[in-house]
């Protein structure tokens, strides 16, 4: 494998490059727009689920709590894909050899198998955490229910992971993006018939929502897998006509990159997750305000992870090119974009917070708690943009064990231990309710923001760290 040295490509070092912006943009805006329709697809459920009760909102709240780190965890794992796809693109130059991308495909549908095979594993246990949140009874039964039918899309979405993380670390964001849209305008019809029982079908209520999800997901994956054979830059690969067998030293290193993800997301999505669960015994109204602005957080954050996402694919493919100078100016150029993008954030949401929340509820009680998390929420936006860019870039450079030991510190002794001590117990303070878990979110993102930066600084500093693997 070659390796470009700096005095092979001069690049003047500077703070922002427009070249470079160019290129993280075009990458980062299908990806946007893909993230911000995920993202939607909770907004309608939730929003749609409201329209019947509080109750059927909440109930949307405590099952994506336990099914969304879940998911999001899993995403993690198989992201790996990218990286290794990018630098492999990056190295192989103009030989146009594909032959290692597909090879990396298919180890990768086959870790999404034995991945798919655990979760239904444990799947069989998910009434054990809800029996002991205290719930209300019909708040339990709908909860539960949304889980028994979300279930039913694991494997298509682990396949899904896999094929869209192969597509973007090719450079290809559109099928992804095409898949969103078709999902998000299918969710809308299937969410209002098995929520309110239109057409013969029965009023499941918040339950209604997970079968819809079900149902979108294995819509998504085989739109994902007729572009993966019809689509005209795939076709020269010969995909289906390159079948390989299962390779445990390929899966195991695919693992090794995937695994320290895979926990980090865990922890960071467990604590959002746990954090509503321990909200859950204050009552449906508690719960439904943290759902405001847990799932308008969730689409805002959607701006600096696809810039992160971005980072992830623009410096795997460097990397593998070899390029030290274009390397470190793609790497300056992200952490501009990922402040901008963060400050822009923690505006829109203090300005707008009343118009924000009339989209969801008018119902004052509601009204008046969301509004004050959501003050809170506009105050980590800039360290939220900073903390995942620089799990973007280490993600891209295939370095993924500080992930592990990061966000552990920050999200659960810092950020979930504080927000306990906050809302729940009066240690420090009268109990504050949601807004007291809301500040100890507020401290986990921050701490993890200093110690990703401190992190990369040091990595950044060791020359081997832009040498292809």
């Amino acid at each position: 494998m070659r390796y470009r040295s700096a005095s092979m490509t001069q690049v003047k070092s500077k703070l922002f490059d427009l070249n470079e912006t160019r290129h993280l943009l075009k990458l980062a805006i299908p990806l946007l727009i893909t993230q911000v329709i995920t993202a939607l697809m909770l907004f309608t459920d939730t929003v749609i689920a409201s329209q019947l009760s509080h109750v059927d909102m909440a109930s949307v709240s405590v099952a994506t709590s336990l099914w969304g780190p879940v998911v999001f965890s899993i995403q993690g794992l198989l992201i790996a894909v990218t990286p290794v796809v990018a630098q492999l693109l990056g190295a192989s130059g103009s030989n146009n050899d594909t032959k290692p991308l597909v090879s990396t495909l298919y180890q990768g549908m086959y870790l999404a198998l034995i991945v798919c095979f655990f979760v239904v594993l444990i799947y069989q246990f998910v009434n054990v955490p809800l029996d002991n949140l205290d719930l209300e009874p019909e708040l339990h039964e709908k909860s539960l229910g949304y889980l028994q039918f979300a279930i039913w899309g694991i494997l298509p979405t682990c396949l899904f992971f896999v094929f869209r993380s192969f597509f973007e670390g090719i450079g290809l964001t559109t099928p992804a993006l095409i898949t969103g849209v078709i999902g998000l305008i299918l969710n809308i019809p299937l969410n209002y018939i098995f929520v309110f029982g239109e057409f013969g079908m029965p009023q499941l209520g918040g339950a209604g929502s997970g079968l819809a999800t079900a149902i979108i997901q294995w819509i998504s994956f085989i739109v994902l897998l007729i572009y993966l054979h019809k689509g005209k830059k795939l076709k020269p690969m010969k995909v289906f006509s390159r079948f390989e067998k299962p390779n445990l030293e390929k899966i195991k290193s695919l693992s090794r990159i995937g695994l320290p993800i895979f926990v980090s997301l865990l922890f960071e999505t467990t604590l959002f997750a746990f954090s509503a669960l321990a909200i859950a015994p204050l009552g449906a109204i508690a719960i439904a305000g943290h759902q405001v602005a847990f799932s308008y957080s969730s689409v805002v954050f959607m701006a600096p992870l696809s810039l992160s996402m971005a980072a992830t694919i623009r410096i795997g493919y460097l990397k593998g090119f070899g390029d030290i100078n274009m390397l470190k100016q793609a790497i300056k150029t992200c952490f501009v974009l990922a402040a901008a993008f963060g400050s822009f954030v923690m505006l829109i949401t203090y300005l707008f917070r009343d118009s924000i929340i009339s989209m969801y509820t008018e119902q004052p009680e509601v009204v008046a708690l969301a509004s004050s998390i959501l003050i809170i929420t506009a105050i980590y936006q800039l360290p939220d943009a900073v903390q995942v860019m620089c799990a973007g870039i280490f993600k891209g450079l295939k370095i993924t064990k500080p992930l592990l030991y990061i966000t552990f510190i920050a999200y659960w002794p810092l950020g979930f231990g504080l927000g306990y001590m906050l809302g729940r117990t009066d240690i420090l303070v009268p109990a504050m309710g949601p807004a007291g878990f809301w500040w100890g979110i507020v401290l986990g993102l921050t701490a993890a923001s200093v110690m990703f930066f401190y992190w990369l600084r040091k990595t950044l500093k060791h020359p081997d760290t832009f040498l292809p693997d």
